[in-house]
């Protein structure tokens, strides 16, 4: 629980999660998911939106998107979850898998209490949402921590994005936290998908990483389609998009490589 603790403090205090080496089991994620949910960033709500109309075009309906895709319950990778934890032994993994459900409604709330606060209303249903959320009910555990992994990778680059593309006081807080946590996140999803491939052949996982990049190259073709003139607004060409898109996956890929 110590350990945990110092990696939640480093993270609120900005500082490098390097001191936080080697995997993670399911426990420690349990704990740092409980330390991390009592060390937010506090949000000043009270400065109002404060978008410009030229803001509000360019982000509006890209934050309405990703509001929504940050609402799924996660039952059906939950339930793959049991499954997994019954076969394995790894009793405390549904558990954490939990948490980190419960810290994207978070993001959720904070997104859609700004939308409210700028009088920007909610989505109920959206195309590329619902293409993600069939397929993640279609998929087995292995399939759906690939697809979440993708949009964590992705997340990573759209919040720092929409931090740049406004200068709102609270919406630029909000990005700050879920940058935060993202990064623990892809940590804690990548791990698993190694936990789940150890022990197969190296032609077994070479083709299981390229068929996730092929997963991941296709989602940053639909990503840019819906949210480039936020990105855009936030200093994201089509160029710097993919050239962060590239990194951020080949930095995933080399971890598992080393492990």
């Amino acid at each position: 629980m110590a350990q945990i603790d110092e990696i939640a403090m480093q993270r609120v205090t900005g500082s490098s999660i390097a001191a936080a080496r080697g995997l993670m089991s399911s426990r420690d994620w349990c704990d740092y998911f409980q330390v991390n949910a009592q060390r937010l960033l506090p949000i000043p709500w009270e400065a109002g939106s404060d978008l410009t109309e030229a803001e509000r075009k360019a982000v509006a309906h890209s934050i309405q998107v990703f509001q929504l895709g940050e609402t799924g319950e996660g039952n059906h990778i939950l339930r793959c979850a049991g499954g997994y934890a019954e076969r394995s032994g790894d009793v405390y993994y549904p558990a954490a898998l939990r948490m980190f459900v419960e810290e994207e409604h978070r993001h959720a709330a904070l997104l859609g209490r700004f939308l409210d606060t700028a009088e920007i209303p909610r989505l109920t249903k959206q195309w590329s949402d619902g293409i993600f959320r069939k397929l993640r009910h279609l998929a087995g555990l292995e399939l759906a921590i690939c697809v979440l992994l993708t949009a964590e990778l992705i997340a990573k680059i759209y919040y720092a994005a929409l931090h740049a593309a406004t200068g709102s006081t609270i919406l630029r807080r909000i990005c700050e936290q879920i940058l935060r946590d993202e990064a623990m996140h892809v940590r804690f999803q990548s791990e698993r998908l190694w936990i789940l491939r150890r022990g197969r052949g190296k032609f077994a996982c070479q083709c299981a990483m390229a068929l996730q990049g092929c997963l991941f190259l296709m989602t940053c073709v639909v990503f840019w389609i819906s949210h480039r003139r936020a990105l855009s607004a936030g200093g994201f060409s089509l160029r710097r998009f993919a050239r962060r898109a590239r990194n951020e996956f080949r930095y995933v890929a080399g971890r598992s490589r080393e492990r």
